[in-house]
């Protein structure tokens, strides 16, 4: 179950890092969203996704050291 979760929140994390900023900027922006509101949202994703990477990798560290 264990993998299964990592797997998916990695999975979350590149979809918020790579795919926030540039594909959900282009769908947000048919809603008529003002655009600085749509580079902080882009921001947010980027930086949500790179905070779960980072947690992910660290929280992996920190198991694989004391196996």
């Amino acid at each position: 179950m264990e993998r299964l979760t990592k797997a998916t929140l990695t999975l979350l994390a590149a979809l918020l890092t790579f795919g926030g900023p540039t594909y959900l900027l282009y769908l947000l922006k048919r809603f008529a969203i003002p655009y600085p509101l749509l580079a902080l949202l882009g921001l947010a994703s980027l930086i949500t996704g790179i905070m779960l990477f980072m947690h992910l990798f660290t929280r992996e560290e920190e198991t694989g050291a004391s196996s």
